[in-house]
C-alpha cells in the first residue's frame, strides 16, 4: 500500500459522490476480502486506486497501492487486513458494499480513467460482473454495452440504499481489450445526463 490506510466510519449518512461507486464479479463474501483484476497492460503504472463505500453512506475507504511487478495473477488487496473496522465490515451483504479500482493514484481520476473489475476472493469464476450505481432518484437506469442491447439495472440486495441504490449486470465482452459502457439514467420520462465508465481486462 502508498501511504497510511484512510478510511471513514460515520455516525450520519454520506448521500454525495460519484455515481458509479463500483465494478466488481458477481458473487462472492465481503469477509473473504478483495482482489483486483489488474492487466499486465499496467505493468508502467506506478499505482492504483481502491475506492469502497457502504450503500447504507456510513463507511468509505479510498486507498492507492503498489502495482506489482507479477500481474499473471489477480493482485491480493488486503481490505479487511487493514481496516480497523473489519467486524462491521463482514457484516455487510455482498451488495452492500461496492469496491471501484481505478489506474494510477487516487487523486488523478477523470472521465477517461481506466477502471478494472474488483472481486471477492472466495466468488466462483466467470464472466458476470456489476456496475454498482447511484442513480440519483431516477425511475430507470439502462447500462448500454459497447454492443448489443441496454440492460436495465436493478435494484441491490441490501437493506439501505442511501449512496448507492442500482447493480446493472453485464457479461464481460468476449474479444474486447478496453471496452466503455454507458449508463443512461431516465426520469419524468425524461433521459439524463449520460455517464460513461471505461473497464480494462487486458
Amino acid at each position: 500500500m502508498s501511504g497510511k490506510f484512510v478510511e471513514t466510519l460515520r455516525s450520519e449518512a454520506n448521500t454525495g459522490g460519484a455515481r458509479v461507486v463500483g465494478v466488481q464479479m458477481i458473487g462472492g463474501s465481503v469477509a473473504a476480502d478483495l482482489n483486483a483484476m489488474i492487466p499486465e497492460s499496467w505493468g508502467n503504472t506506478d499505482e492504483f486506486c481502491v475506492q469502497t463505500n457502504s450503500s447504507d453512506g456510513l463507511y468509505d475507504s479510498v486507498n492507492a497501492y503498489f502495482v506489482p511487478k507479477n500481474l499473471s495473477e489477480p493482485v491480493s488487496v488486503p481490505h479487511l487486513r487493514d481496516t480497523q473496522y473489519q467486524k462491521r465490515i463482514k457484516l455487510f451483504h455482498p451488495e452492500g458494499l461496492a469496491v471501484r479500482i481505478t489506474r494510477n493514484n487516487c487523486g488523478s481520476q477523470t472521465d477517461n480513467t481506466e477502471n478494472v473489475v474488483a472481486s471477492w476472493r472466495d466468488a466462483e469464476p466467470g464472466d458476470k460482473f456489476a456496475i454498482f450505481v447511484n442513480s440519483f432518484d431516477a425511475d430507470r437506469l439502462v447500462a448500454y454495452p459497447p454492443s448489443g442491447d441496454g440492460v436495465e439495472c436493478r435494484p441491490i440486495d441490501a437493506d439501505i440504499t442511501v449512496a448507492f441504490d442500482k447493480r446493472c449486470e453485464m457479461t464481460l465482452p468476449a474479444h474486447a481489450n478496453v471496452f466503455t459502457v454507458e449508463l443512461q439514467p431516465i426520469k419524468n420520462g425524461r433521459k439524463g445526463r449520460v455517464e460513461t465508465i471505461v473497464i480494462d481486462v487486458r
